[in-house]
């Protein structure tokens, strides 16, 4: 699925998300997406264009997340609390950059009202839209630390 955001309603999100994402997680996902003459501003003095192409092909949003996801179910079974709320905050980033609007509002309440056991609810919640079979990474353990 490509990605459906133009480069001025990244631009837009990125500071839109300023409050929600006090790390950048989701920011430094949505910079990767720009083109260099917007992304420009938010990078390090002296980055040129041929340094950000340098960077490599960024991947569909969505193939990403899939490709992640191994990765955040480790972190929240591990109960890492910083790594496994940063796994969240990629997700959302990749759903709101695919235009899935419908299992990121999900997603974003779910966050906001009831985040527990390091995010597996809402990883389960997102791999179930998917399709992916999140209890080959679940080790059946609910647990708040």
């Amino acid at each position: 699925m490509p990605m459906n955001r133009t480069q001025e309603e990244i631009l837009a999100r990125i500071e839109e998300r300023r409050k929600e994402d006090f790390f950048g997680f989701e920011r430094s996902d949505l910079l990767e997406h720009l083109e260099y003459k917007h992304a420009k501003p938010f990078l390090k003095e002296g980055v040129t264009e041929d340094q950000w192409a340098d960077r490599g092909e960024v991947q569909d949003p969505i193939e990403e997340l899939k490709d992640y996801m191994s990765f955040a179910w480790e972190k929240a079974n591990n109960q890492r609390g910083l790594s496994a709320n940063r796994s969240i905050h990629h997700c959302v980033a990749w759903l709101w950059l695919a235009g899935e609007d419908e299992i990121l509002a999900k997603v974003e309440n779910e966050y906001a009202h009831n985040y527990q056991y390091y995010g597996k609810d809402i990883l389960s919640m997102i791999c179930d839209h998917f399709g992916l079979d999140w209890k080959q990474w679940d080790d059946g353990e609910r647990s708040n630390g």
